[in-house]
């Protein structure tokens, strides 16, 4: 079973994007950005990720293009739920869904290159 090779939809990466909208609210809040520019800067860098993907031709089907954004909004706002309304920010937490995003990451981009994904 091949599980980081790019879905039609969903796959294994889109954790990965999750996490990472986690991971960028949770960056921009801890720096004392506000809720706006918290957004605007996550979705830009999020939208950038699959532009640099593009660049480096990494290919996928255009629809796992936009839900890989949407489900990285969706680790957005679950973060934006947690540190804006509900609780004060938690390092340990944190460096946990980065070290699980890393490792994921590394994981993922090891199996690409052995495989030869485009």
């Amino acid at each position: 079973m091949d599980i980081w090779k790019h879905g039609k939809y969903l796959d294994l990466w889109s954790l990965v994007h999750f996490l990472s909208g986690f991971i960028l609210c949770g960056f921009f809040y801890w720096l004392g950005l506000s809720f706006f520019w918290t957004s605007i800067y996550s979705i830009v860098l999020l939208v950038l990720w699959e532009i640099f993907e593009f660049f480096i031709e990494i290919i996928e089907p255009s629809v796992n293009v936009a839900v890989d954004i949407a489900v990285g909004l969706l680790g957005f706002f679950s973060a934006t739920w947690l540190y804006f309304f509900r609780t004060e920010f938690d390092a340990s937490f944190y460096l946990t869904a980065v070290g699980a995003t890393f490792i994921l990451s590394l994981w993922g981009f090891l199996d690409f290159f052995r495989k030869g994904y485009r």
